[in-house]
């Protein structure tokens, strides 16, 4: 009969410590893996809510301006500024890099979609003040059509004009919320990456798990 050194011996209860402590681990790293996957795919759908709010808002600032071309009639000071080419350009681009990140890929690009997201808000705001003030110099203003030559058809293009800077306006309100959003998933994300990359979703998590505690 071979009996063991006392050094090579483990006592259940040792055994039993491992196994607990490595549990928690694999527990531990499963709960952030799903937080990870669940970030990420709010960034993704956020992220395409943003693109499609700033390719609306972009269509009306293009009408907007061609009926200020068309009809010479007083454009709305959000197109004068040109808020809905630029303020669309940002939000493309922020929602772009957002669906980038839900893909899966470096922590500086994570952090280049935060600090965009965070400019997009800022760029939003800008918009609703901007929005807000052309819809009251417009109603302001109501007083031109009457020195118009076609007082109807002044007034039903200032109606338009009115309606579509309205829809501007809440888009507007709804891409800061949205930026706004992106900006605190996207700061939850760079505290859960603790590497130069982070996890891929299409891993699963047993084979994640088994890579972390190897390593």
């Amino acid at each position: 009969m071979t009996i063991l050194p006392e050094s090579q011996y483990t006592s259940p209860e040792a055994e039993s410590g491992v196994f607990q402590g490595k549990e928690r681990d694999l527990h531990s790293f499963l709960q952030k893996w799903m937080t990870r996957t669940s970030l990420r795919m709010r960034l993704e759908v956020l992220g395409v809510v943003l693109i499609l709010t700033a390719l609306i808002i972009l269509s009306l600032g293009i009408i907007m301006l061609c009926v200020f071309l068309l009809f010479h009639e007083p454009a709305p000071t959000s197109v004068y500024t040109g808020y809905p080419i630029w303020g669309s350009i940002m939000f493309l681009v922020s929602g772009t890099l957002s669906i980038a990140v839900g893909s899966g890929t470096t922590k500086r690009l994570v952090q280049g979609s935060l600090g965009l997201n965070i400019i997009s808000s800022v760029v939003a705001a800008t918009g609703i003040i901007l929005s807000a003030f052309s819809l009251t110099m417009l109603s302001l203003n109501s007083h031109h059509c009457d020195k118009s030559q076609k007082p109807e058809i002044c007034a039903m293009i200032r109606s338009v004009l009115m309606g579509m800077d309205g829809l501007v306006l809440t888009l507007s309100v709804l891409e800061f919320c949205i930026a706004v959003s992106l900006s605190a998933f996207g700061c939850k994300l760079t505290k859960l990456n603790s590497g130069g990359h982070l996890f891929c979703c299409c891993d699963s998590p047993a084979r994640s798990a088994t890579d972390h505690t190897k390593g």
